[in-house]
Order: structure tokens, then sequence, then C-alpha cells
């Protein structure tokens, strides 16, 4: 991920311009999102290790920003492969930079990691979920409320084994969710690592249920490790459409970055972070020529933005 001070400044600068914060130095109304972060465990046989200092350049790009954001959220796939406990024990004082800065970190799951070993490197985590078992949270954005699912499908053999590649919902989560959305106060957002059609709610796409919830704002997501967003509607019945959003990979393949999220008033805004990469299905070896599409892709995503209103 190349990057020049003064870009990554100036392009900072601009995504949190005109923002009033506290004395602390803390917006209250932004936070960092990061997804598929794949840390590898030093000295496991087969595991490539050039995604963990692409970590360590993003935070070190956090830490940088004036003013700092509040929160940090982690969209799951924390361990590369198998979700061994080395894995969590690279990642885990990686992000305690973060949280040593002042600013709260959440994770949840992937569908490479796995719940014993995450919830033992990040105590915290297994502290503050409202669903026992399951690695869920309530993050404050500032304006708006995220609710951050478990969407690992987790093989019973736990540490070191394969899990589904596709993600679910299980039925704790799911009554959890739906008692949260029919109380909510304000609006919230919905987060997991997988998109919304592999998070089944009431046997249908979670969004069946959600978008016509005049709290819900969105949905957001990683596990495709590409910047994109798009819009769904159930049926045309509607004027309103639900925006979706997928997160980059800080590091193992895709869009490489992470990106800002701001909460107004009225609305939130996600945008791409400056100095955004792209590689697939690794970095460039030793004498390797640079493909031209991967500029392109780079350039197209630049500055990416997606805009979500709150309904009420």
């Amino acid at each position: 991920m190349e990057i020049t001070r003064r870009g990554f400044f100036f392009g900072a600068a601009a995504a949190v311009a005109g923002t009033a914060w506290g004395n602390d130095g803390v917006d209250n109304n932004l936070t960092v999102f990061l997804s598929d972060i794949h840390i590898s465990g030093i000295g496991i046989q087969g595991q490539p290790t050039y995604q963990n200092p692409l970590l360590d350049k993003v935070i070190d790009q956090v830490l940088a920003l004036r003013p700092r954001p509040r929160r940090a959220v982690v969209f799951g796939d924390v361990a590369l492969w198998r979700g061994y406990a080395a894995d969590y024990a690279e990642s885990a004082p990686r992000l305690k930079r973060l949280s040593d800065a002042g600013i709260e970190v959440t994770v949840t799951t992937g569908n490479h990691d796995h719940r014993v070993p995450l919830f033992a490197a990040f105590p915290d985590q297994a502290k503050r979920t409202p669903v026992p078992g399951r690695v869920t949270s309530v993050v404050d954005l500032g304006t708006a409320d995220l609710l951050l699912l478990d969407s690992l499908n987790e093989n019973a053999e736990g540490e070191g084994s394969n899990n589904a590649v596709a993600g679910t919902l299980d039925d704790g989560q799911a009554k959890w969710l739906k008692g949260w959305a029919t109380d909510a106060k304000r609006p919230f957002f919905v987060g997991a690592h997988h998109p919304p059609e592999e998070v089944p709610l009431d046997g249908h796409n979670l969004l069946d249920t959600l978008e016509t919830n005049p709290r819900f704002a969105g949905y957001i997501h990683g596990h495709n490790h590409r910047w994109y967003r798009r819009w769904y509607h159930n049926g045309y019945s509607r004027r309103h459409v639900v925006r979706i959003a997928c997160l980059p990979s800080t590091g193992w393949w895709g869009t490489i970055g992470f990106a800002f999220f701001r909460t107004f008033a009225d609305r939130a805004e996600l945008s791409l972070a400056p100095g955004n990469d792209f590689f697939f299905p690794k970095p460039l070896g030793p004498g390797e020529q640079r493909p031209p599409e991967w500029d392109d892709i780079v350039n197209e995503e630049r500055g990416g933005k997606c805009l979500f209103h709150y309904q009420a």
C-alpha cells in the first residue's frame, strides 16, 4: 500500500473537515472500519505473513489522524485461515495499540475465525456480548448504533479446522436482533462479516425483515475483499431502498485499505480512506511487473463514498 505522508494527511483532513471535537482530540462521530485483516501467527507452517505489516501500516495511519476516531470496528476474519490461537496472539497486540491510544476496539468473527481462541485473546468481547457465546456487540457510532453480528458458521472441531465459507445467524442472535429493532429509539445499522444474503433471518434475507423498520439505516459487511456499494429492495410497493456497503481487506487480497464512517444528525457517510491499493492474489514479488488493471482499480475506487440517510 503506497501512500505519501502529504497525500494521506491531506486526504484525512478532507475526510474530517468542518468537524468539531472534544478537548481530548477525539471525534465522537468518527469511526474507522477494518475488515479481513487475516493476521497470521508466526511459525505456523505454510502461513504467509505479508499481511501483518500492512495492518501495522493501517494502524499507524489511524493513530496519525487528527482528530482521532472514537472507535475502530473489525468486521471479521481476524485470523488468517483456521483461527489458531497464534493468529490472535499476533492480532491482539496490534489492535491494542488503538485501544492504548483511547480508541475503542470492537471485533467480530468471519469464516476463518474460531470463537474460543478469539474470546481468549479479546476477553472484553466476551463481557460485552448481548448474546452469550457469540461475538456480538452494540457499537455507539455517535448519532446511530451498529448492531454487529457474529455470522460465523463454525466447525465443531474448533481451532485449526476449516469452517463453512457461507455465513449463518443462530436463533439466539435472531431473537435479540428482532427485539432490538422493534425497540430501537434511534437509527441503527446492522453489520456482519458476511453479506446480508448469507445471514438469513426467519428463513429469508435479513433485509426483508429489517427494510420496513423506519430506524434501520443500512448494512455493512466484509468477506468479499472488495470496495463496493449497492442497494436492495423487497418488491415494488415501496420507494425506499436499503444501502449496502462492502469493506476492503487491510492487506490480504483485493482492495487493500480501510474506511472512515462518519455520522451526522440526519445521515451517515462511509468513505474509502486515502491511499488504498489493490493486489491479487498476493503482493508483487521481486522483479514482477505490476499489472495495469491493478492501478485502474485503485484509481476508479479512490475517493469512493456511500451515503446512508436516516429515515426517522
